[in-house]
């Protein structure tokens, strides 16, 4: 496939799967053994996404990606994505689940995927958990160093 084609299915993930909350396009848009090494512990294919997804979703059901950069090569695309949404709903931590706090929060991500046959075969993320998660007042912000 060409770059633009992959460009095109990254873009309708984030847009239809996040931005829209529209799981069952995983189904179309994931292969039914793809992988998130950076999440081992969820199972493979559409049903890991959409655990993801759902699981991301509940806790902020505003949600709403905007790609910032997007980068093309064979069969990966890069993306630095910009995430805001309102902690409306519970959010599962390793930690444990941290209850809607009705902040508001805007945080950035990493996406590379890897197309194989029209779908995302593998993805990794690294999303900023830690700013997350001081927006929500689950960690403390740092104190300023003091100056001078």
């Amino acid at each position: 496939m060409s770059t633009e084609a992959n460009k095109a299915i990254f873009r309708r993930m984030i847009e239809e799967l996040w931005n829209q909350g529209n799981l069952d396009v995983a189904d179309e848009l994931f292969t039914a053994d793809s992988t998130s090494p950076s999440a081992p512990g969820l199972p493979p294919g559409p049903a890991g996404v959409k655990a993801i997804a759902g699981m991301f979703l509940k806790a902020f059901p505003d949600l709403h990606i905007t790609i910032e950069h997007e980068i093309a090569d064979g069969d990966r695309v890069f993306g630095h994505l910009r995430e805001r949404g309102t902690h409306t709903g519970p959010l599962v931590t390793p930690a444990g689940e941290v209850p809607p706090t009705g902040r508001s929060v805007d945080f950035n991500e990493m996406a590379i995927i890897r197309i194989a046959d029209g779908k995302i075969a593998e993805s990794w993320y690294d999303t900023d958990m830690v700013g997350m998660l001081m927006q929500i007042g689950v960690i403390p912000t740092p104190e300023p160093a003091p100056t001078g």
